[in-house]
């Protein structure tokens, strides 16, 4: 298959000669852990499974084995559609040793888009649960099949549920032991392919060689001065950059330990954390905002647990105040999965620049701030987030339009993130460029009302859009989840609010929705497309009503 990738070359030789790339690959790097750490336990899920590092490696093997025989050799895709789950890391392992490319797809993509993504990989192979969430998988798979003619097996993983008759994990596993000669990769292959979560429709399908991966994870463990002992505790989804780069890949390649939970459950969390003595986490926001009210309301200690790892979206600057106030240590980091990730804080940071700022580069990214020229703008001028470094992805995957409109010839990823830059090289986030209102003329950051929505004392989460207005263009509407329901809230209320805290009128919001739980992906970013969605068909409602009446 013909990927079209992007490599500047160049570029890529100057990484190489600082270090920042070579030409080991991860199946290398998996050796390797394998060889220095064979006995100890390297991943272990919520479901009680735990495995060492030669116990996953000899059930990697067989599955290798297994996708030899089905046809798939080196750059094809094999597709992964399981939970934070152990066999996950099996499955990886194998296509690390077959040189197959890696696709983790989101358990929560169903028929249409999960047709979309096997039919861009062209996959050879898929691995399914039997059942997960009350979801039964094979009968999505049946609705589809007849679509996927180069679609040769699909594996079962039986986690709860028994099947009969079917290809199956457990199976695979039941079969002789066999000694398995790994294929030859390169450095700057693809190894993997993740889809982004799709906050704005379909998907799209993120390119990323060894050295990418390599690169942006050995940033990512120097940063934050992870190393072998450690203990990572990943709720994250894996086909979601923060639990395929610091979950499983990272880990493997300190030899370090990896703690799996497939759902989030605060309480579950927390007695993990303290069972397997984790020494690191890392979420989303509402994870973390759900452990830390959990731990205040029950007065929970962690004392193994060194810092919590923030992603995914920007964080409520009252959450890092609460959370430092009470001596726990949670500290941001920023990227995409084209950018993975590349600013984060210290953690020998002063306060001021872990509440205010989304840290500075990592080693080897350079960053700079552009406007609509694409001309880079003074320090402290908001403008567009642009990064360049080993770590940025290689291209879409069969799509190389929309590659050549965001990644440009000298490396370069244009965000579509707003952000400043200060004097000491540390980022604020401000926004999506996507996500500014524009109300009569003047520009309105979603991500400023939401902070702002998100200081209230009954506001549990906020999410802004615009709403379309014939006279002004857009206003600006509130989704919002209270933390106590039986507390009414009023748009009145919010907007004395606002004044109270002296925000400029035309930021005010000017249209309120209430909302029990507002739509994530499983990532835990909002799908502001489905409420932009929702308000103009209430807005359009509305107005019929008028004229008819």
């Amino acid at each position: 298959m013909n990927l079209s990738i992007k490599l500047n070359k160049s570029r890529l030789k100057k990484y190489r000669q600082e270090g920042l790339c070579g030409d080991a690959t991860l199946a290398d790097l998996w050796k390797m852990a394998v060889l220095e750490f064979p006995d100890k336990i390297a991943v272990v899920d919520n479901h009680g499974q735990k495995m060492s590092y030669r116990e996953l490696d000899q059930a990697a093997d067989k599955i290798a084995y297994f996708l030899i025989r089905a046809g798939v050799h080196s750059g094809d895709f094999v597709s992964v559609q399981l939970p934070g789950w152990i066999e996950f890391m099996m499955v990886y392992a194998a296509c690390l040793k077959t040189g197959a490319i890696i696709n983790p797809i989101l358990p929560s993509f169903r028929g249409s888009e999960l047709s979309y993504i096997l039919k861009k990989c062209e996959s050879k192979v898929l691995f399914i649960p039997s059942r997960f969430r009350k979801q039964d998988y094979l009968s999505i798979i049946a609705e589809i099949k007849d679509e996927l003619s180069f679609l040769k097996k699909v594996v079962i993983v039986e986690k709860q549920y028994d099947v009969a008759n079917q290809c199956t994990l457990n199976n695979i596993l039941r079969s002789q032991s066999i000694v398995f000669h790994p294929a030859h990769q390169e450095a700057d292959d693809v190894a993997a392919v993740l889809f982004t979560s799709g906050t704005e429709g379909f998907p799209k399908g993120v390119m990323l060689t060894h050295n990418n991966i390599i690169a942006s994870e050995r940033a990512f463990c120097a940063r934050f001065h992870l190393n072998y002992s450690d203990i990572f505790f990943m709720p994250a989804p894996l086909a979601h950059a923060i639990g395929f780069h610091h979950g499983l890949t990272a880990s493997f390649m300190l030899g370090a330990r990896c703690v799996l939970q497939d759902i989030f459950c605060p309480q579950e969390a927390l007695q993990l954390i303290i069972k397997e003595q984790c020494t690191t986490g890392m979420g989303s926001v509402p994870v973390v905002s759900d452990l830390f009210s959990l731990m205040q309301k029950n007065n929970f200690k962690l004392p193994s647990l060194k810092f919590f790892l923030c992603g995914g979206s920007p964080i409520p600057r009252k959450l890092l105040r609460e959370a430092i106030g009470r001596g726990i240590k949670v500290v941001g980091i920023y990227g995409s999965t084209e950018s993975v990730p590349h600013t984060g804080v210290n953690l020998e940071d002063p306060a001021e620049k872990i509440i205010m700022t989304d840290g500075h580069p990592m080693l080897g990214v350079e960053v700079k701030v552009v406007d609509r020229n694409r001309e880079q703008v003074p320090s402290g001028c908001e403008g567009e987030e642009v990064s360049r470094g080993p770590n940025v992805f290689v291209g879409y995957l069969k799509d190389s339009s929309l590659t050549n409109k965001v990644l440009d010839d000298e490396g370069w990823y244009y965000s579509g993130d707003l952000c400043k830059i200060d004097r000491d090289g540390y980022l604020q986030i401000t926004g999506r460029i996507k996500d500014i209102i524009i109300r009569g003329g003047e520009n309105i950051s979603s991500l400023e009302v939401e902070n702002i929505l998100m200081s209230h004392p009954n506001i549990r989460e906020a999410s802004v859009v615009g709403m379309p207005d014939h006279r002004l263009g857009e206003k600006c509407c509130a989704y919002v989840v209270l933390k106590n329901a039986s507390q009414k809230l009023t748009l009145e209320e919010i907007i004395t609010f606002f004044k109270r805290n002296r925000i400029a009128t035309y930021k005010i919001p000017e249209h309120l929705e209430i909302v029990k739980e507002l739509p994530h992906t499983e990532s835990f970013k909002v799908k502001k497309y489905l409420l932009k969605k929702d308000i103009r068909s209430k807005l359009k409602y509305t107005n019929n009503r008028k004229k008819t009446l």
